[in-house]
């Protein structure tokens, strides 16, 4: 799979797999390197507020159930695990124009000169999540609630700061 090779290719050059070239790599080891304590997820989605330490580890074993059930059965990989597998949801290591954003989109101040993603943000990030899936039917949202800037939170925000009934 294409976007499998870009993910391996990445975490090789990022040092979250042994240098060899991509094709040598198994999914296996690429979710393994995904998922691992010291990954590419416990690196950049950690849990930054100890009051949604629970919530995070029920995110995280989403993640992990879903995977494993890949590499069992072969179903398909949600496109927003993906998107945390290629570093697309906002967190610690985001770009300082996506947090300035998020800060934007979200109303909250940050309080350094530069935005970096704080647990008041993330909690912020889990009740806009927890709020939009709660209203989606579809069964591709019946999933955990994220405690980072996922593609659904910023949809979320976008939708309520607009007016959708003026002319």
């Amino acid at each position: 799979m294409f976007l499998h090779d870009i993910i391996k290719v990445d975490y090789v050059n990022q040092g979250y797999l042994p240098n060899y070239p991509y094709h040598l790599i198994t999914d296996k080891e690429m979710f393994d390197a995904f998922l691992s304590d010291d990954g590419y997820f416990a690196d950049n989605y950690p849990c930054l507020d100890d009051s949604l330490s629970e919530q995070y580890a029920a995110f995280r074993q989403d993640i992990v159930s879903r995977i494993n059930d890949y590499l069992e059965n072969s179903t398909a990989i949600p496109s927003w695990i993906y998107s945390y597998m290629l570093g697309a949801s906002i967190s610690v290591n985001s770009d300082v124009r996506d947090l300035r954003d998020l800060y934007t989109l979200t109303g909250l101040e940050y309080t350094s000169a530069v935005p970096e993603f704080t647990a008041e943000l993330s909690a912020e990030c889990y009740a806009i999540s927890s709020a939009w899936l709660k209203k989606q039917t579809a069964a591709d949202a019946q999933r955990t609630p994220t405690l980072f800037g996922e593609p659904h939170v910023i949809k979320s925000l976008r939708l309520s700061g607009v007016d959708i009934l003026s002319p």
